[in-house]
């Protein structure tokens, strides 16, 4: 009886071992996923970081353009006090080409700005996606390995068990 006791304790420890080092491997399969969630959260970063330089732009735009109006309104209500006619004119005509100038200034400072992070915001979704495709595939492929590794060890422990058994079967000692 003492001998069939340690025969199953030979397959338990056996079984073990390999259960052991089948959990192992799906734990390094589980620092893949982590890391591939850490890098899925810094695309997330980085695009929050597009968008609000994004938004910075368009409200410094939008201030810039606040400050030329107000700067238009401030010269014509000067103009305006002044009463001259012939001069206020030509001054109305000398700020409306001012006020155009300084909307194409606006315009050549700002479309390469926002050219580029436009550019940026599309190159780094298409990256993201790209990157999370990636990982899909990956998660799938790796789901894939698990199954034939875990059908692998299965064999394996059964393949041991037999062979343990007919070993057993041909002990002396056993009998």
């Amino acid at each position: 009886m003492a001998t069939k006791r340690d025969a199953n304790k030979s397959v338990n420890v056996l079984d073990v071992f390999w259960d052991s080092w089948f959990n192992s491997y799906k734990t390094f399969y589980s620092f893949q996923d982590a890391a591939e969630s850490k890098s899925i959260q810094m695309f997330e970063g980085q695009k929050d970081w597009i968008q609000s330089a994004s938004d910075q732009l368009s409200r410094l735009e939008e201030d810039s353009k606040k400050v030329t109006s107000e700067w238009k309104s401030s010269f014509q209500d000067a103009l305006n006090k002044a009463q001259n006619e012939y001069a206020s004119q030509t001054f109305s005509e000398w700020s409306d080409k001012v006020e155009e100038l300084g909307n194409k200034a606006q315009t050549l400072a700002f479309s390469p700005g926002k050219a580029s992070l436009e550019m940026l915001s599309k190159s780094h979704a298409h990256l993201e996606n790209t990157f999370k495709n990636a990982i899909d595939q990956q998660q799938q492929n790796r789901a894939e390995v698990i199954k034939a590794i875990e059908s692998f060890v299965e064999q394996l422990k059964q393949t041991q068990t037999g062979l343990l058994k007919s070993f057993d079967s041909y002990n002396p000692i056993a009998k």
